[in-house]
This record gives structure tokens, C-alpha cells and sequence, in this order.
């Protein structure tokens, strides 16, 4: 499909009159685009719409979490059978039809829900802002310019080079769609694309800082439409999400300041024990931004239960061990389950819905959590203070029991090894290990050796028959 034929369909009726719903969402979010935005009930439905969009299979409820990105990470090592779902995908065979399938699915899936964003952002701005209860507006103006910041940011980590790459700032990478429009926009620089990124972040930044209940001290009024923050991108997963755009650029010093201020919130805090032992698998305490995933008890059913068609898992339950560093860490203990003895399966029950597991637990698909802010901390002091570098990944490691803390006299590169571990252990079935890696630009992805041949995915066949593959 081309790139500005998913533009055409997505497109409201102040621009193509004959479209009727402009939004490709669950029907009871559909919005009629005549009177989609006249008043506020229409923009946050509108909001809602893009969530979850972003929340389909194709994205980050399957192939951007658990899915593609972790077997394109090595998270995933066990596949049986060439008929697996990611057989092909975990040999980085792009061209195959098993896996381009995939790659397509996601870039054309983010435009399309880009689109939507763009539309809601477009009418934001001519908007009487009257119409909007108390901070509303400014909520909804900041969720949609961070969510457009973040789907380009994965939409370059995935179809661009890495700025570490040679010559990976300057390389042409993907549009950046900010701008309503039936035609197709040229694709930038990964540079360019980065500053696009930056900006629209500033602006969700400065626009829930005081309108954010989630912040400490704010005065903005907590109303059935404000709960449960983490959900949306709220005022502290902007400065996550930044503290990653700018490691991903190499601005340390910018990178350190945002994952401090997640960290210093106090708002997010690790997940005790006795939680864990009561089937809070996915840590809840530690989410900075999670989807809702109303069909989790069929992805575990899937891909995380024996006998599942596509069972996502590692080799064996030693490489478990091996990658845990042994069996006291909570991460191998209560969100790993040995299911045969004989042959050694064993499965991830992070995203597990089990029977009797509180409500509270259930559904929820990590998208950013603070532990990731710590290892971010970590290596952006790895050089100029490897003492603190140190005491970030003894805080993470100490709340997992750990008991044995890391040496304050490690070197810079032992360092850098111990955040790529804690990557591993702690972001598994979170889609970030590939960008870790690709971030870097590292040789290898574990025993493969790894350059834009496997860290570039290729565009859809037809953005480079209708000129956005120049």
C-alpha cells in the first residue's frame, strides 16, 4: 500500500468529505468525523483511538514487545520447527515473505495511527480551548505530541541506521510526519529525524509539567479522565523517553538529567517480594508507561503455556541460568517456571494471566520501566564517575536478590558488560535488548555477527516504488 494511501484513508472529512470514520479503532471508539472534534469527549475519544491503535498486534502488543523485536534481540532461542512463526525472523531473513509480512505490517500500521495522531494534533490547534475543563487540553495537546515523537522514535530505532554507524547521522532514514497531507513527505536524516523528535518532546514536556497529576506538587485536579497515569504518556514517561532519544544520539549529559528525574520522583519504586509472590509479574510499582492489553490471557495461551502454538522461550532452563547468573535472582525465580523436567523447558510467566492473580496485575504490556532509567543513569556516568555508574546497577540489582553488589573499580568496559546484562535480564519480553545492540552499533547480536544488513529493517517495497525509498 502506498504510504500516502494510508494517509488518504486516515484522513478526516475537513479534507476528503466522503470519509466517514477517520479513526481504525474498537467500535465503541469510533468517532463520526463530522462530529468527532466538537467538543472535548471528541478529542479524548480521539486520543483513546491512537492508544489503541498503537496497542494492535502489529505494534507494541505483539511484535514490538515480546514478539519480533526480542527475537531479532536473541531474547527468543527456541524454535523447534521451520514452521514457526519467527523461524525466519530469527535468522534476520528479511526478504522472506514470513517475515516482510511483519516489518511491513509495523511501518505501515505507525503511519496509519501517525496519521490519526497528526489529525487529532491539527485540530488541537485551531481549537477553542474553552471548551476544555481544567487542564484537559493541555493534557491532551502533550499525551498526542509524545506519542508522535515516540512511534517516529521506534520507526528510526527499526528503518535507519544508528548514529554510531559511520556515516549514520547523515543517512536518509524515514518521513517525519507532523503535517497533514495526501502527499508523500521526503525521509530525512537520522539527524534530522532526531531534532524532529526532540522538539515535539519539549513541547509534551513543558505542556504536562504543571497539568500532570502524576507530578509531584501539581495542582491540576485528578478527575475519573486523569487515573491511573501510567497508561498514558504521562509527564514522567516523556522524560524516559527522552533520556533514550538522547543516549540514542549520544547526548549523555541530556540523557543523565531526563533518567534522574524519573528516578528522583519517587513515583515509581521496585516491586517487593511478597507482591511477586502473589502474581505481580509484571511489577506494576515499576511501570512508567504500560498498554492495556485486553487479550493477554490468549498471548500466554499462545506463546507462553506448553503446548502453545509459537512458544517464545530460550533453549533451555540452563541458558535461563546462565543469563540470570545463577537462581537466586527474583527475575529467574518468580517469572520463570520450569514446565519439563526431561527436556528442560522453561517458560516466561511475566505476561502471565493466571487463575486467582489480582486484578490489579492483569493486563498490563510494559512499555517503559524505571529500571531502564537506571541503567541509562549508569552509562551515561560509566566514564566521568564509574563509582555512581556503579551504585545505579547495585540499586536494580539489590531490589532482584541480588546480595553480591558489583565492584565500585570496574573498569569502563566491564561496566558497559554489566549494563548490557542487566538489559537482558530485566527488559525480556520488552522489545529493547535489538536497540541496545543497534544503539551501539555492536559486531555481534550474541554468536551473530551484526551490521546494517540486520540492524537496518528494509522498507515496504512500495515506499521505495513511490520515492520515499530514496
Amino acid at each position: 500500500m502506498r504510504f500516502n494511501r494510508i494517509l488518504i484513508w486516515a484522513l478526516p472529512v475537513v479534507m476528503l468529505a466522503s470519509c466517514k470514520d477517520f479513526l481504525d479503532v474498537k467500535p465503541k471508539t469510533q468517532i463520526d468525523a463530522d462530529v468527532a472534534f466538537d467538543d472535548e469527549q471528541g478529542f479524548m475519544d480521539a486520543l483513546t483511538g491512537v492508544y489503541l491503535n498503537m496497542s494492535v498486534d502489529a505494534l507494541y502488543g505483539k511484535e514490538l514487545s515480546y514478539g519480533l523485536l526480542d527475537v531479532l534481540g536473541q531474547q527468543h532461542t527456541r524454535f523447534v520447527s521451520t514452521f514457526h512463526e519467527y523461524y525466519d525472523a530469527s535468522f534476520y531473513r528479511y526478504t522472506n515473505d514470513s517475515v516482510r509480512r511483519k516489518t511491513d505490517g509495523i511501518y505501515k500500521a505507525m503511519y496509519k495511527t501517525l496519521a490519526n495522531d497528526n489529525n487529532l494534533i491539527a485540530n488541537l490547534a485551531t481549537v477553542n480551548r474553552r471548551m476544555f475543563r481544567d487542564s484537559n487540553y493541555a493534557i491532551i495537546n502533550g499525551e498526542a505530541h509524545a506519542l508522535r515523537a515516540f512511534m517516529h522514535f521506534d520507526l528510526l530505532r527499526l528503518f535507519g541506521p544508528s548514529p554510531a554507524a559511520p556515516g549514520g547521522g547523515a543517512t536518509k532514514a524515514i518521513p517525519y510526519m507532523d503535517v497533514l497531507t495526501v502527499d508523500a513527505l521526503p525521509r530525512l536524516t537520522v539527524a534530522e529525524v532526531l531534532t524532529r523528535i526532540q522538539a515535539d518532546l519539549t513541547i509534551a514536556a513543558a505542556a504536562l509539567k504543571t497539568a500532570d497529576p502524576i507530578v509531584t506538587g501539581s495542582v491540576a485536579p485528578t478527575s475519573t479522565y486523569l487515573r491511573e497515569r501510567y497508561y498514558k504518556v504521562n509527564y514522567y514517561a516523556v522524560k524516559a523517553l527522552q533520556a533514550r532519544v538522547y543516549l540514542y544520539a549520544g547526548d549523555k549529559v541530556n540523557a543523565l538529567a531526563a533518567a534522574r528525574e524519573v528516578i528522583g520522583s519517587g513515583v515509581f519504586t521496585f516491586t517487593p517480594e511478597p507482591e511477586m509472590r502473589s502474581g505481580n509479574n509484571v511489577f506494576t510499582q515499576e511501570l512508567v508507561f504500560t498498554f492495556f492489553k485486553a487479550d493477554m490471557a490468549a498471548i500466554t495461551t499462545n506463546y507462553f503455556t506448553p503446548g502453545g502454538n509459537s512458544l517464545l522461550t530460550k533453549n533451555s532452563d540452563n541458558e535461563f541460568k546462565e543469563v540470570y547468573e545463577g537462581t537466586n535472582d527474583y527475575r529467574y525465580v518468580r517469572i520463570t517456571e520450569l514446565q519439563d523436567s526431561s527436556s528442560l523447558l522453561r517458560l516466561s510467566t511475566k505476561l502471565q494471566q493466571s487463575a486467582g492473580t489480582s486484578a490489579a496485575y492483569l493486563r498490563k504490556l510494559p512499555i517503559i520501566r524505571v529500571s531502564e532509567m537506571y541503567y541509562i543513569a549508569a552509562e551515561c556516568l560509566k566514564t566521568t564517575d564509574p563509582a555512581a555508574a556503579v551504585e545505579y546497577l547495585n540499586i536494580v540489582r539489590r531490589a532482584r536478590n541480588i546480595t553480591a553488589d558489583l565492584s565500585a573499580g570496574l573498569t569502563e568496559a566491564q561496566l558497559q558488560n554489566e549494563i548490557f546484562k542487566e538489559y537482558r535480564k530485566d527488559l525480556y519480553l520488552e522489545g529493547q535488548l535489538f536497540y541496545y545492540y543497534k544503539r551501539l552499533n555492536l559486531p555481534q547480536i550474541g554468536a551473530v555477527n551484526a551490521n546494517n544488513t540486520i540492524y537496518v529493517l528494509p522498507l515496504p517495497d512500495s515506499e521505495v516504488e513511490y520515492g520515499n525509498g530514496k
